[in-house]
């Protein structure tokens, strides 16, 4: 058995046990290979691409899975169609592109019978478009193959047909698949020796300086302009000794966020324009690396510069970096003139590093879960979760490694925060509405003096933070297991996640109980009770009023939490930071 086999079939081994959704054997494995696929060419672990990913049910319209990905701005919309199987048939790829289009594109739901378990992705969708939100669909047909098999010989010819990338249509293969396990699980990044050649200053005949240098203490550092293809080469090379280019950027806060985004948008724009491009390290605010060993040249060799490294990591201009990687494949004639300036340092030392790259990473826009990262509430609830069984990933790519075969549970931070925000901190529909906004709240508290989170999210290791978030946890677990119960019996179960969330820890917290299971079951019979009753009367409003009634809309606004309270008799607490520092 291959290395590949050996890691696919235990992760479908592992899956099919933990979220057995079937009987039939055969089945419940093909299904296994939905949330396997999709979690790893999303980076994203298997307990939330079950919760909200998977399209759940028989009755899926042709779709296996959907993530609305919050870019701040605009929204990537990633669609799954995953088949368990080694051929890959032209019949099944236009089913799968044909159907999204039909339900998506052109709103056709006429004559669907199948279509009743997607119809909340259908609703979102609708509800982002409606508020003007661009959406980018990315659209991937995964199979249990290979692109090239001879035992498979149409399977070369579908892929050659089907795969367009400009076209944000992507067919996936095990290669893949294999491909972002190894590149995610693999810990020791081979050696990278990698030589800059600093460009001379082309001011004064007399002086042409290439670079210039100093030490503080026992870290080296310099300063420099490169062309950018010389960047794009690092790339490159990173990509070729170590499969990935993750590597590089594994000490940066920030991932990639795209094209689309103002300032890349920008960055493209400048590149693409002759008369801007030469003028980009006026423009730019460079790229700032860290490495384990520099050298530092004392003068030019044959007139030019050389400056060897050992190691660079990439800590700031991410997406600098990306942008101009992005061009320099489609045409790397277009760096011709571009020249991007450049920071490195030299130094092992973690919290020098820790130090280095927060201090470079404080513009806009970001991800603000990678910018979390690496705080210090995140590391103190990461062993508060490990010592309870549960995998708290905190950086992309986690879940893949060996160490998390030893947790039955895994769950990503930003959905243990954002359900935290909707129940302890109780604000459901900001919670539901946007987890960026949740995100950025959080993160400014970690550094603003007197920002209301501040007490909670400052890393103190005394913070009453860590059991609510642990708690918090434990009430998403619970509504998620009760979604497939109580499916049939109420229509807006896969809307409510937030308000319910909300209505177990105010009930549960008012009696001052415990957060058991017997208490979680009571409180949710409880709030899905006054949810279904709120909804009555919101509904009957609309119908008086003839407009129509989103459950999706409707939860995203102040309303539902003023309603629901208003019929629990709920008063809402004054100083909620003073309450929640004072709960043991």
């Amino acid at each position: 058995m291959s290395n590949k086999d050996l890691f696919i079939s235990g992760y479908l081994d592992r899956i099919s046990k933990q979220f057995k959704q079937t009987d039939d054997e055969i089945k419940n494995r093909n299904l296994a290979f939905e949330i396997f696929s999709i979690s790893a060419l999303l980076d994203k672990p298997f307990q939330e691409v079950y919760d909200n990913i998977i399209i759940k049910g028989s009755k899926d319209g042709g779709i296996d899975g959907i993530w609305f990905q919050d870019q701040g701005e605009y929204f990537d919309m990633h669609v799954f169609q995953c088949k368990n199987q080694p051929g890959l048939k032209p019949n099944e790829v236009d089913k799968f592109r044909n159907d999204f289009k039909e339900l998506f594109i052109d709103g056709n739901k006429v004559g669907k019978q199948n279509i009743d378990d997607l119809l909340p992705k259908i609703d979102e969708y609708k509800q982002i478009t409606e508020q003007g939100i661009l959406i980018e669909t990315k659209l991937y047909f995964v199979f249990n193959g290979l692109k090239k098999d001879p035992q498979y010989a149409n399977n070369e010819s579908a892929y050659n047909t089907y795969h367009n990338p400009d076209s944000n249509f992507f067919i996936k293969d095990s290669d893949d698949l294999y491909d972002n396990i190894s590149n995610l699980a693999k810990k020791k990044r081979n050696e990278i020796r990698f030589t800059f050649h600093p460009e001379k200053s082309n001011i004064s005949p007399m002086d042409t300086q290439g670079l210039y240098s100093f030490a503080i203490l026992n870290v080296k550092a310099a300063n420099f302009r490169i062309n950018a293809k010389e960047l794009c080469e690092l790339m490159g090379y990173e990509e070729k000794v170590n499969g990935s280019i993750d590597m590089l950027f594994e000490e940066n806060i920030r991932s990639y966020l795209g094209v689309k985004v103002r300032a890349n948008k920008r960055m493209n724009e400048t590149i693409n324009k002759k008369e801007d491009s030469v003028y980009f390290p006026f423009l730019n605010n460079g790229v700032t690396l860290i490495c384990d060993e520099l050298q530092i040249p004392k003068q030019p060799q044959n007139n030019i510069y050389l400056l060897p490294v050992i190691n660079p990591q990439i800590v700031n201009g991410l997406q600098t970096s990306w942008v101009l990687y992005e061009n320099y494949k489609k045409n790397p004639s277009l760096l011709e003139d571009v020249y991007v300036n450049i920071r490195i340092y030299e130094s092992r030392d973690k919290e020098l590093i820790e130090k280095i790259t927060d201090a470079t990473n404080t513009q806009t826009p970001i991800n603000y879960r990678d910018k979390i990262s690496n705080r210090d509430f995140n590391r103190y609830t990461k062993e508060i979760f490990a010592n309870n069984g549960i995998n708290y990933i905190i950086k992309r790519g986690e879940f893949f490694h060996r160490e998390s075969a030893q947790y039955a549970e895994s769950i990503e931070s930003e959905m243990v925060l954002k359900f935290w925000y909707a129940s302890f901190y109780e604000e459901p529909e900001t919670a539901k509405n946007s987890v960026s906004s949740v995100l950025q709240r959080i993160f400014d508290s970690t550094f603003i003096e007197n920002h209301p989170l501040e007490k909670l999210f400052n890393g103190d290791k005394n913070s009453q933070v860590y059991n609510q978030l642990l708690i918090a946890y434990q009430i998403y677990k619970y509504i998620q297991s009760q979604k497939k119960i109580f499916m049939e019996k109420y229509d807006f179960i896969n809307y409510a996640d937030e308000l319910l969330c909300y209505s177990i820890y105010k009930e549960i917290d008012s009696s001052s109980s415990d957060f058991k299971e017997e208490n979680l079951k009571n409180a949710y019979g409880i709030g899905i009770s006054r949810i279904q009753q709120i909804l009555g009367h919101e509904k009957e409003r609309y119908d008086k009023a003839g407009k129509n009634f989103s459950y999706n809309g409707y939860f995203k606004k102040p309303q539902c939490r003023i309603d629901y309270n208003n019929l629990a008799g709920i008063l809402e607490n004054e100083s909620i930071i003073d309450y929640l520092m004072s709960k043991k």
